[in-house]
């Protein structure tokens, strides 16, 4: 068991955000979390990470507790997170971020790749390697943030919807690219709003629903579970239909 995430709850504020979850990765494994908008899987990829400042529970990755460790050395420990729209040094070069994330793999005295076994699993960035990050689009930025996560050699990789914001033709060729990182042995965690994408990638999944986990097990239930969660939404009548059929 790479991660095991047991009773994790967490708030903002008063406001509690997530509600004594459980979630277990294996080595390898690509494990998915579904869910709409503000259900709480971005939170829960934040908490396991170290980003949020209130939360209880246990996160083991490994042997190591890693709960309520400063995020670098959660950091450091082995996990990365390519967040929604990731975020990059915009002022250096494609090269240069690249060299950063080689260097976090030496700090986690880890073979790193070198820039050609890197340019050779993400082509798309080979002719802008002296770009500078801020003059990239959506789908090179997204690209790069993953040969970045490749080139520092994580332990897990935790990813924040992917796909947010990019055509279907970028997406497409984004998840093709973490498909090869999971075919490598890297894990990963994904968050998903559109299940469509995890279908060929990930082998189980989780179902959130306010802050909670409603649904587990292999993805295939997990993509029903959202298919009649979207049914029953939409078999509810609006509050102002209620209304006039109660006058």
């Amino acid at each position: 068991m790479l991660l095991e995430v047991k009773q994790l709850s967490s708030w903002y504020g008063q406001a509690r955000a997530l509600w004594d979850i459980d979630l277990m990765v294996d080595e390898g494994e690509v494990v998915g979390v579904l869910g709409r908008n503000g259900a709480g899987k971005s939170t829960l990829l934040r908490a396991i990470a170290g980003l949020c400042p209130k939360i209880t529970g246990e996160i083991v990755m490994g042997a190591r507790p890693i709960a309520r460790l400063p995020t670098h050395k959660i950091a450091l420990a082995g996990m990365s997170m390519l967040r929604e729209a990731g975020r990059l040094a915009s002022s250096l070069s494609v090269a240069q971020n690249i060299a950063l994330a080689q260097r976090l793999a030496h700090a986690r005295r880890r073979e790193q790749p070198s820039m050609s076994d890197v340019l050779a699993r993400f082509p798309l960035l080979e002719p802008l390697i002296d770009r500078k990050a801020g003059l990239l689009s959506g789908g090179q930025r997204q690209a790069l943030c993953l040969a970045m996560a490749f080139a520092s050699r994580p332990s897990l990789l935790l990813l924040d919807e992917p796909s947010a914001g990019l055509a279907p033709s970028v997406t497409r060729e984004l998840y093709d690219s973490i498909a090869h990182l999971a075919e490598s042995g890297m894990t990963v965690l994904v968050v998903e709003q559109h299940p469509a994408w995890l279908s060929q990638l990930a082998t189980r999944g989780y179902l959130l629903e306010m802050g909670r986990v409603t649904a587990e097990g292999p993805l295939d239930a997990i993509l029903d579970a959202v298919v009649l969660q979207s049914e029953a939404e939409e078999a509810q009548p609006s509050s102002h239909m209620t209304k006039e059929g109660s006058a």
